[in-house]
């Protein structure tokens, strides 16, 4: 087996493949699938530096095992977890308690889907009809 580092060039999100882009040949792969943990759905993005496994049956089979952190990506926190969901929202992890950033949570189920916001504003009336206070 040959390991790889190359820089993502094209993202194929509906079959979980990515081109990448080998700089010490010139060339680059054909679409190889992503490894994926746990089936926790994650794509690279162009321009993302990656590890890639290949057969030694020929560089054309092979999978990216993923990013990694080096150069100007560097881990958002040093302690917990963190998992980026995209587009400024994520959620961490640390002592036990699960904290959710974005800028606005839907909760859905077969009844329909409501703001998180608007739960919120609901509780509050409920609150203010009763006479108690407001618990935030």
């Amino acid at each position: 087996m040959g390991v790889r580092i190359g820089k993502v060039t094209n993202v194929y999100p509906d079959t979980g493949k990515v081109k990448v882009m080998y700089e010490d040949e010139g060339n680059a792969s054909l679409p190889l699938p992503m490894l994926t943990m746990n089936q926790e759905y994650s794509m690279p993005v162009v321009g993302d530096w990656v590890i890639t496994v290949h057969m030694e049956n020929g560089s054309s089979k092979g999978f990216v095992l993923g990013t990694y952190y080096g150069g100007s990506i560097q881990p958002k926190t040093d302690t917990g977890y963190r998992k980026d969901f995209g587009e400024g929202a994520y959620v961490t992890c640390k002592d036990g308690k699960y904290l959710l950033f974005a800028g606005e949570v839907v909760l859905k189920c077969h009844y329909g889907e409501i703001t998180l916001k608007e739960m919120m504003q609901r509780i509050e009336r409920i609150e203010d009809r009763l006479g108690l206070p407001h618990t935030l």
